[in-house]
């Protein structure tokens, strides 16, 4: 009787310090008494926690908590991210649970391009990225393109060289044969032409808190053309360009989910200075981006974005000014394409999702279950753009601005990437559908 009588309050002991799982509503409050990581099985803990803005004593709340869980998710390098509370209590303790599903790390993506819808003008090659190498969170990108702009690239970024100090690291190497965008250069050469293009670049940043960092970069570019004697087209005194530059940034982010912020702010501004007067070549370029998210009522964004980019200083080379209908475009006006010494773009949104965390996981033969893996959200948007470009010695002028409008669909698929569909007008009421990769801002 006396063994039973034990063994009941054995059991019970044990039952009355088992874990129990609480997930906090919005504005609940708990003190986190320690931090657990689970599902880590290649990253290393210290990629997750330095993502944190909450540590071991704080009181959160669940707004608080979900907030944590999109910075972690925003690292692109895990399918899910679940943040939870376990509770104990002998002795009483609020575990902090940061569980995470690790994503596929390696992708080889062949792909085909074609230069103005043209057959005879058609690249193809393979794009190969690794994510997350060691469980750093360090990123190795290569690119091999062939055929009619043959390119070889590779990069690799390391966000944390320097543990102690938070020291972060990249470098790039770009051999390439890029299309040249002025106007005004293809009329000097006398037809289209294409720049030989050599670079290699060094970026060295400082994480200064969780939202705050500066960087420095440095680069040395080789620059030529196909045809010699051609003078006019490249800067200074020769007809090879060889540009060394320098430069620094400084970046705010306090968004929630970098790839589709509903919160937060983002804004970044560089200075880079180009030439240092070899072969008579000295100018700068000056850019800035400021974004802002902003919840509103019953699931709506409103998003924001203001671009603006300058060059000055000596003469421009005619591949560093500032172009429109390329990367850079306002909707409505997307291969409409304009140069000149700098540019101002400006664009707001209204989002709503329709479809948002779903997790979907497919069995397919094969394949591993982290490459079928992923988070797919679905959003409808309405958006406007303006924008111009113009030279130092202009006035701006709103006759001079171009606008658009329209509607667009983004599917998420998570961490992947994104699939943009978009249908946008100009003020003459001309519309054009973009689809496309990535997302607007």
């Amino acid at each position: 009787m006396v063994r039973i009588t034990l063994f009941i309050l054995f059991i019970s002991a044990v039952l009355s310090a088992q874990v129990d799982s609480l997930v906090l509503g919005k504005f609940d409050r708990l003190k986190v008494d320690s931090i657990e990581i689970k599902g880590n099985n290649i990253t290393k803990d210290y990629i997750i926690i330095r993502e944190l803005t909450i540590k071991k004593g704080d009181v959160v709340t669940g707004q608080t908590v979900d907030y944590n869980s999109e910075r972690i998710f925003s690292l692109g390098i895990f399918n899910r991210v679940r943040l939870f509370f376990k509770q104990t209590s002998e002795p009483l303790s609020n575990i902090l649970v940061i569980r995470v599903d690790e994503s596929w790390y390696i992708y080889p993506i062949p792909f085909v391009r074609l230069r103005d819808k043209d057959i005879k003008k058609s690249s193809y090659g393979l794009y190969i990225q690794y994510k997350n190498f060691r469980g750093r969170n360090e990123e190795i990108k290569t690119k091999f393109e062939l055929g009619y702009d043959p390119t070889y690239y590779i990069e690799y970024y390391n966000p944390i060289v320097i543990e102690s100090l938070d020291i972060s690291f990249l470098t790039a190497i770009t051999l390439q044969k890029t299309l040249n965008k002025s106007e005004k250069a293809e009329e000097l050469y006398g037809e289209e032409f294409s720049y030989n293009y050599k670079k290699i670049d060094f970026s060295i940043g400082k994480r200064l808190n969780n939202f705050n960092a500066i960087f420095f970069n440095f680069g040395f570019s080789y620059i030529n053309i196909p045809k010699a004697g051609k003078n006019k087209i490249l800067k200074g005194d020769n007809d090879i360009n060889r540009i060394f530059s320098g430069g620094f940034g400084y970046v705010f982010d306090s968004r929630d989910l970098i790839q589709y912020p509903e919160s937060g702010i983002y804004t970044s501004s560089l200075l880079t200075h180009a030439g240092f007067g070899l072969n008579n070549i000295s100018y700068n370029i000056a850019s800035i981006d400021y974004r802002q998210y902003q919840k509103i009522i019953s699931g709506l964004t409103l998003k924001w974005r203001s671009y603006y980019r300058q060059t000055f200083g000596g003469s421009i080379p005619y591949n560093d000014l500032s172009y429109f209908g390329y990367e850079t475009y306002v909707r409505g006006y997307k291969n409409n394409r304009r140069e000149g010494n700098n540019l101002w773009l400006n664009s707001i949104e209204l989002v709503h999702p329709i479809i948002k965390n779903w997790n979907i996981s497919l069995d397919l033969p094969l394949l591993p279950k982290k490459l079928t893996s992923a988070r797919v959200e679905l959003y409808f948007s309405g958006f406007m753009d303006t924008g111009t470009v113009f030279n130092n010695n202009d006035k701006i002028k709103i006759d001079n601005f171009n606008s658009g409008y329209g509607f667009g669909f983004t599917i998420l698929i998570l961490p992947f990437n994104a699939i943009r569909c978009e249908y946008a007008f100009n003020e003459y009421g001309r519309s054009e559908l973009i689809i496309g990769t990535g997302f607007s801002f």
